[in-house]
């Protein structure tokens, strides 16, 4: 039974090899295959049943892109920018960045009329936009922090030779607000709400106005995290000692802005389709700062 199986395969295979019916786009394994990160600048990102809209995607892209900015000004008053727009089901994600006043990456989603060759209206995920805006003007109120904790993230991954996410992968695929080669804010909005009611009303408020809020909202800033996020150079996990010196490192420096920051390594590659590492890792949490 065994060998009339093994013939049977053989023959399909042949046989595939032959008609080639089923072969999959370049496209379609792109976004099943994985890419070192050092390499990944977005290539094969995309969502479910993105292929059955793209070619209405393709065709009203500029439209989309449109909606996508005019949103993101009616709704939060804030200019942005599109870095990619990714077909999805019966919609296309757009993915934009805010560069001023405050900096952060976001998605909007914008849906396609049924059955009728138009664009509808745009939409975000509940409290995305929100945590975004909040993580930047954190990142804005404690600029000389951020631009330190910048610093130390590429010393101390080039010291332990890890790697971090390209600018390019970040633009195309990143949605979680302010976020850095190596580190991402996860703020919620809801735990600010003199902070991001207070930009509502006025989108160039100070640094110094905004720490008086941050302080008011979260004294302790406790409600903020602060993920590093480092890769390894090749495809397999490093020994937890690699987290905990990055941990020790970090508890250690100086300077940093305030959070609960958590280290962790990953593997090296990237799911293309998702943009993400498959999720295994070695960290350390809780290192308060």
């Amino acid at each position: 039974m065994k060998k009339i199986l093994i013939v049977l395969l053989g023959s399909l295979l042949i046989l595939g090899g032959c008609f080639q019916m089923n072969e999959k786009t370049e496209e379609e394994k792109e976004q099943e295959g994985t890419t070192p990160v050092q390499d990944y600048v977005g290539q094969g990102f995309s969502f479910v049943d993105g292929d059955k809209s793209a070619e209405r995607v393709e065709k009203h892209e500029e439209e989309i892109k449109q909606e996508a900015i005019n949103y993101m000004k009616t709704t939060y008053k804030t200019d942005v920018k599109v870095n990619n727009v990714v077909p999805a089901r019966n919609a296309a994600v757009v993915m934009v960045e805010c560069e001023e006043p405050i900096q952060f990456h976001t998605s909007v989603i914008v849906s396609l009329v049924l059955n009728k060759d138009d664009v509808g209206s745009a939409r975000s995920e509940e409290g995305e936009v929100e945590k975004a805006i909040v993580g930047g003007l954190y990142a804005k109120a404690y600029k000389e922090e951020f631009e330190h904790l910048d610093a130390f993230a590429e010393k101390i991954a080039k010291e332990n030779d890890l790697l971090g996410m390209r600018d390019e992968a970040i633009d195309k695929t990143a949605s979680e607000g302010y976020t850095s080669n190596y580190y991402f804010l996860s703020i919620f909005a809801s735990d600010y709400p003199s902070v991001y009611n207070a930009y509502l009303e006025n989108q160039d408020i100070s640094a110094e106005e905004l720490k008086i809020l941050f302080a008011k909202d979260d004294p302790t800033s406790k409600n903020i995290l602060i993920p590093m996020k480092f890769f390894s150079k090749e495809n397999k996990l490093p020994k937890q000692k690699v987290a905990d010196n990055l941990a020790e490192e970090t508890r250690k420096e100086e300077g940093l802005p305030k959070g609960n920051y958590i280290t962790s390594v990953f593997k090296n590659h990237i799911i293309n389709r998702v943009g993400l590492s498959d999720g295994k890792h070695v960290d350390v949490e809780d290192i308060i700062k």
